[in-house]
């Protein structure tokens, strides 16, 4: 089953700003120097815009998170723990309030990871329920 991850409305906001910041720059910049300027926008927006298509899938045995070019796999069976939780640590969720993962003999950096799914609490009870190794 996959859910596409939430994006709050300040993170987009922001996200859709850094694009539009060139527009004022069209004013000063010389007509020798537009096609420059084009294709500094055209990068941008594809860096930018592909945070807005991730998803996160319940797979058979784990769960997988794809983020822009990002891509990650937590078995199931490596989960030890799983909250709700809000906050704004830099993560793959786009979103303040997110699913605090947190996996077994790894360390708080590289065991832990943030995902904000669209429908937050359907999502935690479907991953609580494929996750038997949960500590209580």
């Amino acid at each position: 089953m996959r859910y596409k991850h939430k994006v709050d409305w300040w993170i987009r906001l922001i996200l859709i700003a850094v694009v539009f910041m060139y527009v004022p720059i069209f004013f000063v910049v010389p007509a020798d120097e537009y096609l420059f300027l084009i294709i500094s926008i055209l990068v941008t927006s594809l860096i930018i815009f592909p945070f807005f298509i991730g998803y996160i899938e319940l797979g058979d045995d784990e769960l997988i998170i794809k983020m822009h070019i990002f891509r990650q796999r937590i078995p199931y069976d490596s989960i030890r723990s799983i909250r709700l939780c809000t906050n704004f640590l830099s993560s793959m969720a786009m979103t303040a309030k997110r699913i605090e993962i947190k996996e077994y003999n790894k360390g708080y950096i590289r065991g832990t990871t943030y995902i904000g799914p669209v429908d937050r609490e359907a999502f935690f009870d479907e991953l609580k329920q494929r996750c038997y190794n949960l500590e209580q």
